[in-house]
């Protein structure tokens, strides 16, 4: 029998999304996460008291990935 995992989503702004994702290396944080949105904070708090080991920002609808 799997087992729920319960999450706290009331940490969550309404509208973010991250993901769970494996562990980021430094060159792989570019392209998964949002440093710099307003609601990475809010995403991060909400990770740190989840069994997720990281995640990523990819598939949230704030996500604007700028390769400049």
């Amino acid at each position: 029998m799997q087992t729920a995992e319960i999450y706290r989503l009331y940490l969550l702004r309404p509208g973010a999304r991250p993901r769970r994702y494996d562990s980021l290396t430094y060159h792989q944080v570019g392209c998964h996460r949002a440093l710099g949105c307003s609601l990475y904070s809010h995403c991060l708090d909400f990770v740190a008291r989840s069994p997720w080991r990281g995640f990523s920002c990819d598939r949230c609808p704030f996500f604007c990935h700028d390769p400049d």
